[in-house]
């Protein structure tokens, strides 16, 4: 898999929607915080011990994201 192959498939997967665990609205991944309890936050419910998506998504095994499974 190249960068330019993984660069899609970790756009693909930040358009993902989550809820935010402190207000409850929905945001895409790209825009949250990673907990150490793996919960996600948005940016006025984080604190300074999260993880922003662009920090978390370098450590993701791109390749086991659904983005990346090929459809048959």
């Amino acid at each position: 898999m190249d960068e330019e192959e993984k660069r899609l498939i970790l756009e693909a997967f930040g358009k993902r929607a989550q809820r935010c665990y402190g207000c409850l609205i929905a945001y895409h991944f790209k825009d949250m915080y990673l907990a150490d309890d793996a919960s996600y936050y948005c940016e006025q419910c984080k604190d300074d011990s999260m993880f922003h998506f662009d920090q978390f998504s370098q450590v993701v095994d791109v390749s086991k994201l659904r983005e990346a499974q090929k459809d048959d």
